[in-house]
């Protein structure tokens, strides 16, 4: 028997990948910002959306949790790169400056890949399985 087709509706796509893209540039876009900020806490702040962000994207990205942990874990360092590419004068002091210390912010991607794979086990242990279970007849 052939799996049910899945529905083309908007309701359908929105469950699927339109969700997680969204989901994914939404939480791309707040670690941006938290890291943006002048405040004296932003690396707190950044740090905690990356670990709340990717946790929650690795919940529901499942298997692929992979694939968000490494672009949110890039983000920082990302941006970082375009500053030091285009001269752009940055609200703090990054050391070490420059190239380097674009690069050391690749650290980040250990924190992001851990929490996006517990957000995929805690899916996966939530989700139930599909096909025969143990005590059905054979």
């Amino acid at each position: 028997m052939r799996p049910p087709r899945r529905s083309l509706t908007p309701a359908a796509m929105l469950r699927g990948p339109v969700l997680n893209i969204a989901a994914l540039l939404a939480v791309v876009a707040l670690v941006g910002y938290a890291n943006e900020s002048g405040s004296d806490v932003a690396n707190q702040f950044t740090l905690g959306f990356l670990l709340i962000g990717c946790g929650m994207l690795g919940y529901l990205w499942g298997r692929q949790w992979w694939i968000p942990g490494l672009v949110v874990g890039v983000t920082v360092a990302v941006q970082h790169v375009v500053v030091v590419a285009f001269g752009i004068p940055e609200p703090g002091i990054q050391l070490p400056p420059g190239w380097l210390g674009s690069a050391s912010l690749l650290i980040l991607l250990i924190p992001a890949l851990i929490a996006a794979g517990v957000g995929g086990w805690i899916r996966r242990g939530t989700t139930p399985r599909r096909g025969p279970t143990h005590d059905a007849p054979r």
